[in-house]
């Protein structure tokens, strides 16, 4: 009985060291970036931007991935992010996939301390967004925007460096 544990610990150490080693593999080699964003509308809620997320997976192995969680920020400082999703999405082998459509909200309540200073901007952001150009808009608030994401593939944590969308 004691041989039958010792092979059977054995056994799970190599098994766990196996994954451990695929999933490093695997996350070296896939590559993910920010695709798109935008501005959508501005409603009651805030400035609403839309992002994707494309994910390219040039390993034989399918990866298991959570719906990441987008956190904007200014200079570094936070100002929103998504909620959490439990959705899990598979991205197959020798492929590149595009995650859903993520909605982040910049609530009004953030943006009211910087629009006081942005009164005589106001032609200018409304130009910009009739056109949805994200870039024109953000000149016109004088808010630098960064935008990053986490999530979780095959169960290790990963974050995403800032990107500069303004």
């Amino acid at each position: 009985m004691n041989n039958l544990i010792k092979i059977g610990i054995a056994g799970g150490l190599a098994f766990g060291l196996y994954r451990l080693y695929e999933m490093n593999r695997v996350s070296e080699k896939v590559v993910t970036s920010l695709s798109n964003p935008r501005i959508h509308t501005v409603d009651l809620r805030g400035l609403i931007i839309h992002t994707e997320i494309n994910i390219d997976n040039p390993t034989k192995s399918s990866v298991k991935i959570t719906k990441p969680v987008i956190t904007l920020s200014s200079k570094g400082k936070y100002i929103t992010s998504t909620h959490p999703e439990e959705k899990e999405i598979t991205i197959k082998p020798l492929a590149t996939s595009q995650i859903d459509t993520i909605e982040v909200i910049i609530p009004w309540t953030i943006l009211v301390g910087y629009i006081v200073g942005l009164v005589g901007k106001v032609p200018a952001m409304i130009a910009a967004f009739k056109v949805k150009d994200i870039a024109a808009f953000g000149k016109a608030l004088a808010i630098p925007l960064e935008m990053k994401y986490s999530l979780y593939a095959d169960g290790i944590y990963f974050e995403s460096d800032p990107e500069k969308i303004i």
